[in-house]
């Protein structure tokens, strides 16, 4: 709880590297957006493939990454069984474990399937900890509980082909500082997955190659009050790709997946002591919704800037008769834009509808605070 000055510093900073990239802090031009919390990773089968998801078989998860996979667990339901077309997913993070203690992230969703249609709801929440406000006699006042949220509505259709495109709209409400008043805000979310068929003509297929895409926080720019200028919110565009193989006579599966990640924010550009631009483009006259086109001209350093902005997730997970799942995976990025890397590790298991999955992450030397994380994944799915 003590640490929570320190959780808002380092909000307050994020906000300063947009504002004025000529500064020290950002020196890099590293990407940063409102509502980071949006675009981490929730459930523990994508983290423990080093956070990609997009394009791996459908699941109970899958609501929180791609929606438009779960029309397909509809198709590959046993329809011998009266099943009911619904589920449901909760994940549990203690987030930055080692630098402070009460950071926790929360997510639950719920679907249902019929059909050609899906539609659900996702709820993200997270924690950041609470403090007490005193005065300046030190005498307490009341506790203040730093926290964001978004609750969200999606709804996928699939149409030929083995495709399916789904749409989601979400409120996302902001309150990490006793200081700053609360951000109210709506965004939307798009998605796509193909689905290659399992028995196409002539026999059993032995591998397949599904992939998808997501652009996900699309919206307007917000303000945190204190600050004058408006802050692009966290606009994500994932692409991803996963082959699968079929090994042995019980169809035991292998998965290998990839996805790229691009924050479609505007780099922010240099600026002399005046602030004014010297190189780049004026982020001020961009818009929220003009960022996701106009991000891409945007780096000082040009298109070699802007491929270092690209962040990849991978992982490989092997399935055992659908009932135990090993997992493995590695996250990287440039070196100049955040040089984030880590291994993931994780495993799973299904006992007929219910499933749990865990993932641990394993960071490289300079970003050791991130050591210990895992995640924890409950959910009940009545699909095969």
């Amino acid at each position: 709880m003590k640490n929570l000055k320190m959780i808002g510093l380092l909000f307050l900073v994020s906000l300063q590297s947009i504002a004025q990239a000529y500064t020290p802090v950002n020196p890099n031009r590293v990407l940063v957006g409102a509502f980071p919390f949006q675009n981490f990773t929730y459930d523990a089968r994508s983290a423990a493939l080093g956070e990609a998801g997009i394009a791996i078989s459908p699941d109970a998860n899958s609501g929180l990454m791609n929606p438009a996979k779960l029309v397909f667990l509809n198709a590959s339901k046993d329809s011998s069984k009266k099943e009911k077309p619904f589920g449901i997913s909760l994940h549990y993070t203690p987030y930055y474990i080692n630098l402070i203690q009460g950071m926790n992230l929360h997510a639950l969703n719920t679907f249902k399937v019929k059909n050609n249609h899906a539609f659900g709801l996702t709820v993200k929440y997270f924690d950041a900890g609470g403090v007490e406000i005193r005065n300046q006699k030190g005498i307490f006042q009341r506790n203040f509980a730093s926290k964001e949220f978004s609750i969200a509505g999606f709804y996928a259709k699939q149409l030929k082909n083995n495709n399916c495109f789904s749409v989601g709209l979400k409120y996302i409400h902001s309150d990490l500082s006793a200081t700053i008043k609360p951000v109210n805000t709506i965004a939307g979310d798009l998605y796509f997955f193909h689905n290659s068929p399992l028995t196409p003509s002539g026999g059993t297929k032995k591998y397949w190659l599904n992939y998808g895409a997501s652009l996900t926080n699309i919206g307007g720019k917000v303000s945190y009050n204190d600050y004058k200028k408006r802050t692009f919110q966290s606009t994500l565009l994932k692409l991803g790709a996963a082959q699968n193989f079929i090994l042995g006579k019980k169809h035991n599966v292998l998965i290998f997946t990839i996805d790229a990640n691009k924050l479609l924010v505007p780099t922010p550009s240099i600026r002399n002591f005046k602030n004014e631009v010297i190189a780049g483009r004026n982020e001020e006259n961009i818009t929220g919704i003009g960022s996701i086109f106009q991000s891409w001209t945007t780096a000082p350093d040009g298109l070699c800037e802007i491929m270092r902005e690209i962040s990849f997730s991978m992982g490989t997970e092997f399935q055992f008769r659908e009932f135990l799942y090993a997992r493995a995976g590695y996250y990287t990025q440039n070196k100049r834009k955040g040089d984030i890397h880590y291994i993931t590790l994780g495993l799973g298991g299904k006992f007929k509808n219910f499933g749990l999955d865990l993932s641990y992450l394993i960071p490289n030397k300079q970003n050791i605070i991130l050591s210990n994380a895992f995640r924890i994944s409950l959910n009940y799915c009545p699909f095969k």
